[in-house]
Formats: structure tokens, C-alpha cells, sequence
């Protein structure tokens, strides 16, 4: 079984969840992706996290964190969480580095717990759908049995569970290539479990918001360009800001969640871009 970081919450009836994902980070200064300075946007999304007061019990970071695959990018992303002063963890995205990611973060005493015990009533899992090479995901028979074994050996705790990829059809043909290949092998273990509560991801750059068997289930925006939702092939949209959501899970097993964004949008893409 995987080591459990056991942390305190601030209100012990609600436990506050940060969840950042796709930061798609560059060593340069000035690097850009489809026309969005990515570390600029990041910024711009801490700095109005950090002016908006709320307290967090854990930040939880989903995957894509670079787009170079450079050491120094982690630790972009890294310095600026520290900065919270509350725990992160975190799990590769498709563009990760995993060895880079795991060297720079522990530097930063950023935690590779895969299993949260967040107060009394919560455990977070975390579930790697990297596949090395490929843009879709998958969950491999190891994680499964993790997954299933965790749910197994703590019944009375509610369960949230985070992984990079995008289990439900995200509704834009392009996009629903790399979507997690087995998805139907974790939505047995949803269906077969009542306490499995919440599912969060990023990868596909939007909001969305399912109810999937008994929990609830969603995607995060990414903290730089956003994919034009419910489009055949690959467009970009000019109308959503970066953002991050936030979650909030209840001593009597429900969650709330709710999205947002930063107010003044210079981060706009090239949409006249094909792909990347």
C-alpha cells in the first residue's frame, strides 16, 4: 500500500481542495504556446488565487505542468506554490518529464503521496493515466488494483480521485482520441463502490461538469489556453480565461465545486492554429 500523508483540515466540516492543472510551463521567459505566453497566464492565475484570501487545505496539480520538458520549468510551477504554504501534490500529464518532475518537486518538498487523508472524513487518491510517448491515457492493472484495493481497505472514508486524463467523452471528437483508453475499467470500480464520491482531471483544457454513477465528475480549466468546446476537430476558444477550480468536501460525504477565472483576459490564443 502506498504511504498516506494524513493532514489536518481548517474547518472540520468542509475540507478545501485547489486544483491547477495543464500550466504547460516554459524555461524561456517569454516562451509561448499557440500564442499564449504560458508562464505569464500561470502567474496571473496565482497572483488572483492569492488576492482572493481563501484557504486551502491541499492544492492538488493534474498533470502537463511543462511544455519543454526542462528541469527549470518544474521549478517554475514549484516556487510559485510554495508560496501557499499548504501541501501539493501532484501526477504526470501526458507532456510530463516524470523523472525531471520527481527530482525538482522533492527539492521542493512538493509531496508524491498518491493517497491524501484529508481530516476525518476524505482520502484523495491520485492515479497515474501517463502513457510514455502517447497523448491518450491509461490506467494500468497495478493502478486498478490500487485503486480498488484503497477503496477496500478504508469503507467508511469518502473518496475523491484525481488522474490526468479524461474518462467521460469530453464531447469534441479530436480531443476524445486521447481520452483514457480503459475508462470502462474504472467505471466498474465507480459503479462498485458508493463511497467513490468525486472524480477530477484536466488534459482537455475546459470545464465540464458530469455526474457519473454515483459521484460527480469534472474537469479543470488549464491555467493558459482553453479548447473550444464540442468541436469535430481541433479549435482553440477565444471566449474562456485561464482558471482553476475549487472544491469543497462535506463531513457528511457530499462535495461542492465550483470554477473560476482570472478577471482580465490579455491571454488570448491564436485560433488560427491547427494543432500542437
Amino acid at each position: 500500500m502506498e504511504s498516506l500523508l494524513k493532514l489536518q483540515i481548517q474547518n472540520k466540516y468542509c475540507a478545501k481542495i485547489l486544483h491547477i492543472t495543464d500550466t504547460h510551463l516554459f524555461e524561456s521567459e517569454d516562451g509561448a504556446l499557440l500564442g499564449v505566453k504560458s508562464n505569464a497566464s500561470f502567474l496571473s492565475v496565482i497572483n488572483e488565487i492569492k488576492h482572493s484570501n481563501k484557504k486551502y487545505d491541499l492544492i492538488v496539480a493534474t498533470g502537463d505542468f511543462v511544455q519543454d520538458g526542462s528541469m527549470k520549468s518544474y521549478a517554475r510551477f514549484a516556487e510559485q506554490i510554495k508560496q501557499f504554504k499548504i501541501p501539493c501534490v501532484w501526477l504526470a500529464g501526458n507532456h510530463d518529464n516524470y523523472s525531471h518532475m520527481q527530482e525538482v518537486f522533492s527539492n521542493y518538498q512538493l509531496a508524491e503521496n498518491k493517497l491524501v487523508m484529508l481530516g476525518d472524513n476524505w482520502l484523495i487518491v491520485l492515479l497515474n493515466s501517463q502513457v510514455f510517448g502517447q497523448a491518450y491515457g491509461w490506467l494500468s492493472e497495478s493502478e486498478l488494483q490500487f485503486l480498488e484495493k484503497t477503496l477496500l481497505s478504508y469503507p467508511d472514508k469518502n473518496v475523491m480521485v484525481f488522474l490526468h486524463h479524461h474518462p467521460i467523452n469530453s464531447g469534441c471528437h479530436w480531443l476524445d482520441k486521447h481520452i483514457l483508453k480503459n475508462s470502462c475499467e474504472l467505471e466498474k470500480i465507480v459503479k462498485k463502490f458508493s463511497t467513490f464520491r468525486g472524480l477530477g482531471w484536466g488534459h482537455i483544457h475546459q470545464q465540464q461538469d458530469h455526474v457519473w454513477h454515483n459521484c460527480q465528475a469534472f474537469s479543470t480549466p488549464s491555467t493558459c489556453f482553453q479548447f473550444k468546446p464540442n468541436c469535430y476537430d481541433f479549435q482553440l476558444s477565444n471566449e474562456d480565461a485561464p482558471g482553476w477550480r475549487e472544491i469543497s468536501l462535506n463531513e457528511d460525504g457530499t462535495l461542492e465545486t465550483s470554477v473560476f477565472r482570472i478577471a482580465d483576459n490579455q491571454f488570448l490564443p491564436d485560433i488560427s492554429q491547427k494543432g500542437y
